[in-house]
């Protein structure tokens, strides 16, 4: 399963390190970039549930994965958009993808993890995640050093795309009866547990963010704008699995200085590269900890069989944060507002995600 990840995310990260500096070139603001890239996330609201669902419907795992994964063709299709509008069908097409696999995936991992530790597990997972998030944006950074050509970046990830599609031939088979997990619903702690990290994301200054104002401070089609994502791809892989070993003997409170650090990175926002480069590697560290130590903290709040369903919830609340995220703080860059803003909105939703973590912890 983490190969899997791995090559999936060679070619979607891959994508995503230069979509921020293509959408800039077909005319698009930092509001409209952050907007569409948040609401491609907002749209895997109804395929999260909605694959989650069928997941515990029907215990068909495997099946929910490969499709899924296999409609990963559309990121090199990205490089034929000749406008904002055919970018984003494709955009959010990938995201729903995403969306769809997303629950049956983690619940693989969750179930089929031996005897290692949950935090452990999906700290593993995430690391070799991130070999193909590392991965995907280098190769993207080589050909534009190259060709400065971003749809020839684009088109490159065909080669990870073939790979993708051998080694899920290669997906372990794994189903669950379908009538126990038909009734099985997500627990009270799971809807409250995803509040808070809907708003841990929505205060996090998004990556898509960060690239589109390292775009304006290089020439297009710049090596640095894929460059920056690999950096954050780098750390977050690291403390995704640094993070995943202290949760399994720490317990949760690992999460409050995670949501603590997720305002760090609005502290760096302007011009700069090297301060734009701080803010990439921070905004690493939190995503790692959502990818490892917060989807841990989900299996272990899930009941009995409605695993799938509570990962659902968890990524529709991610969604949630996440479009909230690229509304406010492209509005923000748009808007010209200074730290003061961005500090304020940041703070706001991180200390709120902690009033109602340390209740749920209480409780």
């Amino acid at each position: 399963m983490g190969i899997v990840s791995l090559f999936g995310d060679f070619v979607y990260e891959g994508g995503r390190s230069v979509l921020p500096d293509y959408m800039r070139q077909l005319g698009m603001s930092a509001l409209l970039v952050g907007s569409v890239l948040g609401f491609a996330e907002l749209a895997g609201w109804p395929a999260r549930p909605l694959g989650g669902l069928v997941a515990d419907k029907t215990g068909r795992f495997s099946v929910i994965i490969r499709a899924g994964y296999a409609g990963l063709i559309v990121v090199p299709l990205m490089a034929l958009a000749r406008d904002w509008l055919a970018l984003m069908l494709l955009v959010l097409t990938e995201r729903v993808l995403r969306g769809l696999r997303a629950p049956a995936r983690d619940a693989m991992l969750a179930r089929m993890r031996g005897s290692v530790g949950l935090g452990t597990a999906f700290g593993l997972h995430e690391l070799l995640d991130q070999f193909g998030a590392t991965a995907g944006p280098l190769l993207a950074a080589v050909v534009l050093a190259l060709y400065r050509n971003t749809g020839l970046a684009l088109l490159s990830l065909l080669i990870p795309y073939l790979f993708l599609l051998i080694v899920l031939l290669r997906v372990p088979e794994y189903s669950e009866p379908p009538q126990r997990l038909s009734r099985a619903k997500p627990a009270r702690q799971v809807y409250l547990f995803s509040l808070v990290v809907g708003l841990n994301a929505a205060g996090l200054l998004p990556l898509s963010i960060i690239l589109y104002l390292v775009s304006l401070g290089v020439d297009q089609g710049s090596w640095l704008v894929p460059a920056t994502y690999t950096l954050a791809m780098i750390v977050d892989a690291v403390a995704a699995i640094a993070l995943g070993r202290v949760f399994d003997r720490a317990g949760p409170r690992i999460l409050v200085p995670v949501m603590v650090l997720a305002v760090v990175p609005c502290l760096f926002v302007g011009r700069r590269i090297d301060l734009l480069l701080l803010a990439a590697g921070l905004v690493g560290v939190v995503v790692g900890a959502q990818e490892s130590v917060f989807r841990a903290m989900v299996a272990r709040l899930a009941v009995a069989g409605g695993i799938g369903g509570s990962y659902a919830v968890y990524g529709l609340a991610i969604g949630a944060g996440s479009a909230a995220a690229g509304f406010t703080y492209g509005l923000m860059v748009d808007l010209g507002l200074g730290l003061p803003y961005l500090l304020a909105y940041s703070i706001a939703a991180e200390a709120l995600a902690l009033i109602i973590f340390s209740k749920a912890i209480s409780s």
